[in-house]
């Protein structure tokens, strides 16, 4: 008998605390405008073929400090660090991004976005500026009061110049990459 009423006190225990955290996160919206800030891990997977220095894959880190207009338009600027398999970068970015209304499950929300920026080399056998542009889509999924998780899939395209004998030409670097991130208002 001491046992059940144990598993008793114990299940009502964790279900007052997992109850009013979930109703919280779900009743909570974003607001219609101002800051937030956006931190997220990505990780991307070289789609060349080949296993040529800083084309295998990345790793990374970004800050975005961003601004909502409305619930569902929203633009940022962004910092992070990328380590390649053959070099590390500092990318500087800008981001764009529009979400949708919510999708029935809960609170969560689709969303479409882009990053463009530079990527400055710290280190390695690459140029020491190359352009690169990310369009993403993912989701939003509230986790807390004013916190929602962030989580998308994106095509991650670098563009360096490389100087042959007579020519100049651009060599494309493709990546499709992953990016799980926390967003606070």
């Amino acid at each position: 008998m001491k046992f059940h009423s144990l598993i008793s006190i114990l299940a009502l225990t964790i279900l007052s605390y997992v109850f009013p955290g979930e109703a919280v996160a779900q009743v909570s919206r974003p607001q219609s405008r101002g800051m937030y800030g956006l931190t997220e891990l990505q990780v991307g997977y070289g789609l060349q073929g080949n296993v040529q220095p800083n084309e295998i894959g990345f790793t990374g880190l970004s800050l975005l400090a961003g601004y909502s207009f409305t619930q569902s338009l929203s633009g940022g600027v962004g910092v992070g660090i990328q380590a390649y398999n053959g070099s590390n970068a500092v990318p500087f970015y800008l981001e764009g991004g529009y979400s949708f209304k919510e999708a029935g499950l809960g609170k969560m929300r689709f969303f479409l976005k882009a990053d463009a920026g530079v990527l400055l080399r710290l280190n390695g056998d690459v140029d020491q500026a190359r352009v690169f542009g990310n369009p993403q889509a993912g989701i939003l999924i509230p986790v807390a009061f004013q916190k929602e998780l962030s989580v998308s899939l994106g095509f991650f395209t670098q563009y360096e110049q490389k100087q042959q004998e007579a020519s100049s030409q651009y060599q494309l670097t493709n990546f499709i990459n992953a990016k799980v991130g926390l967003r606070f208002y």
